[in-house]
């Protein structure tokens, strides 16, 4: 759910329900996030909708990440923050089913370094 609107006229009755898990999901990311790389997110933003969690994280970015983009350029940083991504994997996927009640099937992340955004994609099944 979080801020998607769906595309049916149909009201879905666990709107509501779906609002408390993103904010859920959004507040454990932020955890999870903080504990491992030492600095969590300014904001997290979840949608949830039917098989498919979308977590947006804005600012996070550490001042070592910064330091080595000004010296070793963006890539050294996906590369330092992907290591991070599959670190936090098993947390996340525990965290996020425990709070959906679903399987996860696959995690992805992804990173905009010049925008100090973050993202975690989360299939569920």
């Amino acid at each position: 759910m979080g801020t998607e609107s769906k595309l049916s006229d149909e009201p879905d009755l666990d709107d509501e329900r779906a609002g408390s898990r993103a904010l859920q999901i959004s507040n454990a990311i932020g955890r999870v996030h903080k504990e491992f790389v030492g600095r969590g997110p300014t904001a997290v933003r979840t949608h949830l909708v039917d098989d498919l969690v979308v977590c947006v994280l804005e600012g996070g970015l550490t001042q070592a990440e910064r330091t080595v983009w000004e010296h070793a350029g963006e890539p050294a940083v996906w590369e330092m923050r992907s290591r991070l991504q599959r670190a936090m994997k098993q947390e996340i996927v525990r965290t996020v089913e425990a709070i959906v009640g679903r399987p996860v099937v696959s995690f992805m992340s992804g990173n905009d370094v010049e925008q100090n955004l973050q993202t975690e994609v989360i299939v569920l099944g």
